[in-house]
């Protein structure tokens, strides 16, 4: 059952890999402290997601469902679409004590970051 993970990500193609007005709502605000937000971002969520890898090997229901908790919020606040379901979705199976069954989940998590990159540095033309 948790095998078909990895399709879910490219599976609705109405889903954004980033809301655009959120992107640029937050771009606006920052102004020029905005590259440096996405430079932390990103290098936070990179780092989140090692820790959930670690969290889902040892079975750490709270530290991935705090971790996947991070992300989440981070990502709502740069408006990255994908990340934010993806993270809710597991820290839906970490409140339900399953993060032992969540690799596949945790790796669509680090596929998704690795497109809302790629779409942020298009935006951004680097």
């Amino acid at each position: 059952m948790a095998e078909n993970h990895n399709n879910n990500i490219t599976a609705n193609p109405d889903d954004q890999v980033i809301n655009d007005e959120q992107f640029e709502d937050m771009r606006d605000l920052l102004e020029e402290d905005f590259v440096d937000l996405i430079q932390v971002y990103i290098t936070d969520c990179h780092e989140r997601i090692t820790k959930l890898r670690i969290a889902q090997q040892e079975n750490d229901n709270a530290n991935g469902f705090e971790l996947a908790h991070a992300l989440k919020g981070a990502s709502a606040n740069l408006g990255t679409t994908q990340l934010v379901s993806l993270s809710s979705q597991l820290q839906e199976r970490c409140r339900e004590q399953r993060i032992s069954e969540q690799a596949p989940l945790i790796e669509d998590i680090a596929i998704a970051l690795d497109h809302a990159e790629q779409d942020i540095n298009q935006r951004l033309g680097q």
